[in-house]
């Protein structure tokens, strides 16, 4: 039998510079971000070690990093662009997907937020 097993980041909120128009990325904005790392941390709960499994501090902090220090046109760029990153930098990761909520958008009428989502496996 087949095992999967996540790890969930769920609404981490962050301001960020990301948008079409010149206002967005000059203004800013808040965007909430979700992110699902599939991984295999069997062996970590066998031996209880933070060292054989991902670590979601520092896949916070490059959601962080990325969001609040770079500048993109769109959200879809901003989500995979952070897929991209996760799976260069953690090898233990088999997939991920990420989604990113922008509330608040430059529309004419009402909505709550726009979301999209990347979801990439190697």
């Amino acid at each position: 039998m087949e095992k999967k097993h996540f790890i969930r980041l769920q609404n981490a909120v962050f301001y960020g510079y990301h948008g079409n128009f010149h206002e967005e990325r000059h203004l800013g904005g808040r965007f909430h971000i979700d992110v699902e790392l599939e991984t295999d941390f069997e062996e970590a709960a066998k031996v209880d070690s933070l060292e054989k499994t991902v670590n979601y501090e520092d896949v916070y902090n490059l959601i962080q990093d990325l969001v609040t220090k770079e500048s993109f046109k769109l959200i879809e760029t901003v989500a995979r662009r952070i897929a991209e990153r996760i799976l260069e930098q953690f090898p233990e990761v088999n997939g991920v997907a990420v989604r990113v909520r922008k509330p608040g958008v430059p529309i004419k009428g009402v909505i709550d937020y726009v979301e999209v989502e990347v979801d990439e496996r190697r």
